[in-house]
């Protein structure tokens, strides 16, 4: 299994549209995006590695973002060198980011010089796993976009107001497809498990009720997604609470695979720690 991959190029800019000081020359600042999905339980560092030749990153300031939960954190480059940028951070669990990498046009000059052409390739890797059941493979989800600006024409600075217009586009990725498994560096010692909020699960169930079935092809999920509203909260809340007290061991932490779906004695692992199996086939006799 392969440790490391080729994701896609991509292309940076700060570039008139043509090349005239005569209408249109309006001036396009483009950046990177890859959305990055994590849905194993492990927690993850990620790895991303620019190479761009010519011109190399020492023709144009860069900024690159790392955002989960809405906080757009800036990242520092763990190597640079003329021709290699990379980039490290975490992915948790079942969650999803997006890495961002652009010219930094809060530089002096880098909008007024026009200038920025940087073209290359992105590679990734996972650098470290949590611990999660007896398979080191991870799997990710990934997605590329190269995204744009047009500043209103004429101008060299982000005016105030304007006629702004935005580019996006997708980018075909190495791999032919989205989905791609890889075995990380290192393997940690398990981490414990968090759950999610109730109240956070309970709004999105009243906002869509079958919401449980469209994120999971669990049978016992897709089981509780087909109850009311107010019996998917009782089987929820039993559920988490009796989750969180059950401190999991190390081999029951392994009945859940890489994936976030319970493996096939999953009756046996919810009776195990409550008879959660028994109080949904209750319910579901019971009716409304």
């Amino acid at each position: 299994m392969v440790s490391t991959i080729n994701v896609s190029n991509y292309e940076l800019l700060v570039k008139p549209i043509v090349d005239s000081p005569t209408s249109p020359n309006r001036t396009v600042i483009q950046g990177y995006f890859l959305t990055i999905s994590n849905p194993s339980l492990s927690n993850l560092q990620i790895q991303l590695t620019f190479k761009a030749r010519t011109p190399n990153f020492n023709s144009s300031p860069l900024l690159a973002f790392w955002d989960v939960d809405d906080t757009n954190a800036p990242l520092i480059a763990g190597t640079i060198l003329p021709c290699v940028r990379s980039y490290t951070f975490n992915l948790p669990a079942l969650d999803t980011g997006l890495f961002l990498l652009q010219p930094d046009i809060t530089q002096p000059g880098v909008i007024s010089n026009q200038n920025t052409e940087i073209r290359g390739y992105v590679r990734l890797r996972i650098v470290s796993a949590s611990q999660v059941g007896t398979n080191n493979a991870r799997t990710l989800l990934l997605s590329a976009q190269q995204r744009g600006t047009f500043l209103p024409q004429g101008n060299l600075t982000p005016p105030a107001m304007g006629d702004f217009d935005q580019l996006a586009y997708s980018l075909p990725l190495a791999t032919g497809g989205s989905e791609v498994t890889l075995h990380p560096t290192n393997i940690t010692s398990v981490s414990a498990l968090s759950l999610p909020n109730r109240e956070r699960i309970f709004k999105a169930i009243e906002a869509n009720p079958g919401f449980l079935g469209d994120i999971i092809n669990e049978p016992m999920v897709e089981q509780i997604a087909e109850l009311s509203v107010e019996e998917q909260k009782r089987m929820l809340y039993i559920f988490l609470e009796r989750f969180q007290g059950s401190n999991l061991t190390n081999n029951q932490i392994q009945n859940i695979e890489p994936n976030g779906n319970l493996v096939n004695n999953q009756r046996e692992f919810t009776e195990a720690n409550g008879n959660f199996a028994d109080d949904l086939q209750e319910l579901s006799q019971a009716g409304a």
